[in-house]
């Protein structure tokens, strides 16, 4: 029966290395580099194929060149602790003074309860009668992912976590492997979790 979709050690690096990341290295965009030197005369560029170009050509892009692209705090935030929005704000700034990093997604910052939510809004309205499909388009450090399937773990029927399929569907072979290295952290996950890397906007490569 059709699912439902939904639309962000040593063992493990065996597991890593089968098949569960289907491989970057032969990734070629469909669209040509494009800079703003080169919107001149009668030709310009369309402002969609140039942040495609800074974000994700694999020479040059943001997200093809950072190792660190995408921020992970080591431990979540103890909102309790803070008083109100000034101590928030002064603690935001520590973290990002204290990492090289350009900046940290609302999933990581506001870890686990924000991939809880999403979690508990898809249990609420989806049909788990059957099996559940959710795909998420840039999956970032694997943070939300890991969230959401720990939160489904926890709190809904067994067959559902049992029967669930996770695909992140990744453009960056860096953000890729971490996000594999996040979710495996729970060796369950790993089974129903996995990466296909390649352009989401490529229509073609979509056979649900």
């Amino acid at each position: 029966m059709a699912s439902r979709t939904l639309t962000s050690s040593r063992m493990f690096s065996q597991y890593l290395g089968k098949h569960k990341v289907f491989s970057c290295e032969s990734f070629t965009p469909a669209i040509p580099a494009f800079f703003s030197t080169h919107i001149v005369g009668n030709t310009p560029v369309l402002v969609r194929d140039f942040i495609w170009s800074a974000l994700y050509d694999p020479n040059h892009g943001y997200f093809s060149q950072r190792s660190g692209s995408v921020g992970m705090l080591e431990e979540n935030i103890k909102f309790n602790q803070l008083q109100g929005r000034k101590a928030y704000m002064q603690y935001l700034e520590s973290i990002y003074n204290q990492n090289d990093i350009a900046w940290f997604t609302p999933v990581e910052l506001f870890k686990p309860w924000y991939a809880y939510g999403i979690a508990e809004a898809m249990l609420r309205t989806a049909d788990l009668s059957v099996p559940l499909k959710i795909y998420e388009i840039g999956g970032g450090s694997g943070t939300c992912a890991k969230g959401i399937m720990d939160y489904i773990m926890l709190h809904a029927p067994t067959r559902v976590y049992n029967s669930m399929t996770y695909v992140s569907v990744e453009i960056s072979s860096s953000l890729a492997k971490k996000q594999m290295e996040t979710v495996g952290a729970v060796r369950s996950h790993l089974s129903k979790f996995r990466v296909e890397c390649r352009d989401a906007v490529d229509k073609n490569a979509w056979a649900l």
